[in-house]
């Protein structure tokens, strides 16, 4: 049974811009969850919610 090592070079320059494009990558992913995960509005914060209520009220 014959088991061939194979030796991978890796240079420097490639690692460096392998790490820098996938902190890029995350970084975007982050940015879009941010930018497009919905957010929650409180009841104060709403005028709407307030206007219903007093309408109901009264």
């Amino acid at each position: 049974m014959k088991s061939k090592t194979k030796i991978i070079v890796l240079h420097m320059k490639e690692i460096i811009y392998t790490i820098i494009f996938a902190a890029l990558g995350i970084l975007l992913i982050l940015l879009l969850i941010l930018m497009f995960h919905p957010k929650e509005q409180s009841a104060k914060s709403d005028p709407q919610c307030c206007i219903a209520e007093t309408n109901i009220s009264s």
